[in-house]
């Protein structure tokens, strides 16, 4: 009898054991092109977003969340590695035409997708790469299992052709023909990819191509071939109605991989978190100054959403300062995985969790003629020769230039920015 107790308690405490170190999926989505106000939880009173809302009532919403980038490939670098986009030599954007084509993110690169990988995880992205045309810079050879998608910076959301008139919809490492539109082929695959890892740890990495151009609706015909010429806006007339269709089919998807979770018991051990690579072009950056490819606060400052209903307390939002590259060593805090590999980017989970404020550090960012560094409320700005000084405290909107009246401030944010850019400069930058 006492052999037989002790054996059942023996199975008891390792299932319990067992069931604290199992450790939470991950799931990572991401918009391409939405704006700061493009959400209705982020006070858009013309795109409905019902699921995205109820994630944001659900868990956390971020005001003061930055991308890397002002716009896709900088960004999806910096996600990829956990540093400043520069250190991979890719500031700009890689084109469909032209030199860039022939680049990407070097497989020497440590990326999230190996260290969730050789952690155990399965791991699959779902939509959009932007890091290299090539094979050999392909998500597989990223430490990716799963790959559908597409590579450049935008297709037909029904031909799957992409600006240059190349057909462009991946299996790994082949293209597949497959008939739909990008947006609920993205969901379509997503949720596959749930189902069929279910029992599983996992990291699923879902970068959407909505709302990006073209303006194509999901009962829209296809327009991009290669035997024809087309435009690079898309067909629709109504370009306001479709990109608000874009949005909210987007949305719609992602209350499908939320359902989908709850079908499969996984909600309570998921960790969900949603932003965009940049600032709207056709959108709306609600009340900030500037859009995509620009350093005003709308280029970078975008909407993000954090969901885990284990550790997030409901209808929360914080103004803690984060940008996109410190998702990395948070999500592998997260998920426990241990790393020996250094960051630019910093964990940011205790803002998650315990409601904390990040620690204040300077934020730089680079792009064109453009330059900026940010720390605290302070924000240093030079466009060309043009230079600018704001305190974001007071002056969300960038209206008030304050570089005259406080040298002080502006000389110590100029030598960070100096220094930062002496750093930068020794990597070979493939992108402009």
């Amino acid at each position: 009898m006492k052999i037989l107790f002790l054996s059942l308690f023996s199975i008891l405490l390792f299932a319990c054991n067992s069931q604290k170190k199992s450790p939470p999926n991950i799931i990572f989505i991401m918009a391409d092109d939405l704006g700061y106000g493009d959400l209705s939880c982020y006070n858009s009173d013309f795109i409905q977003t019902p699921a995205l809302d109820k994630l944001a009532a659900e868990g956390l919403k971020f005001t003061d969340y930055h991308s890397n980038g002002a716009v896709c490939t900088p960004t999806r670098a910096a996600i990829m590695t956990g540093n400043y986009q520069q250190r991979a030599g890719l500031e700009g954007v890689i084109y469909v035409r032209g030199e860039t084509r022939q680049t990407g993110l070097d497989t020497s690169v440590v990326t999230i997708g190996e260290l969730f990988r050789d952690a155990g995880f399965s791991t699959g992205i779902m939509g959009k790469w932007h890091l290299g045309y090539k094979k050999e810079y392909n998500p597989v050879q990223h430490g990716f299992e799963t790959f559908y998608g597409y590579v450049s910076g935008n297709i037909d959301f029904h031909s799957h052709y992409d600006n240059a008139g190349i057909y462009d919809w991946w299996h790994n490492l082949d293209t597949i023909r497959e008939e739909g539109y990008v947006t609920d082929l993205i969901t379509a695959h997503s949720i596959d990819f749930i189902h069929e890892n279910k029992n599983n740890p996992f990291f699923l990495y879902v970068p959407h191509e909505a709302p990006h151009v073209p303006f194509q609706g999901r009962n829209d015909t296809a327009y991009r071939f290669p035997d024809r010429e087309f435009s690079y806006l898309g067909p629709a007339k109504d370009q306001q109605g479709t990109y608000k269709e874009m949005v909210e089919v987007m949305d719609e998807g992602i209350g499908r991989i939320m359902e989908t979770l709850k079908e499969l018991n996984l909600d309570d051990n998921t960790f969900v978190f949603f932003c965009s690579d940049n600032g709207a072009r056709f959108g709306s950056n609600g009340i900030l100054r500037g859009n995509k490819g620009s350093l005003w606060e709308g280029g970078h400052r975008v909407p993000a959403i954090a969901w885990y209903p284990q550790k997030i307390k409901q209808g929360t939002e914080t103004d803690a300062t984060v940008i996109s590259m410190d998702l990395v060593p948070t999500l592998l805090s997260i998920a426990g995985i241990n790393s020996n590999a250094t960051f630019d980017g910093e964990d940011f989970s205790s803002v998650l969790f315990e409601n904390t404020q990040s620690a204040e550090r300077p934020l730089f960012w680079r792009y064109s003629n453009q330059k900026s560094v940010r720390k605290g409320n302070w924000k240093y700005l030079k466009i060309e020769e043009d230079e600018y000084l704001f305190d974001l405290d007071k002056d969300l909107t960038e209206q008030e230039n304050l570089i005259a009246g406080n040298p002080e401030k502006a000389g110590e944010l100029k030598i960070l920015l100096n220094e930062w850019e002496t750093e930068m400069n020794q990597y070979n930058q493939k992108t402009k």
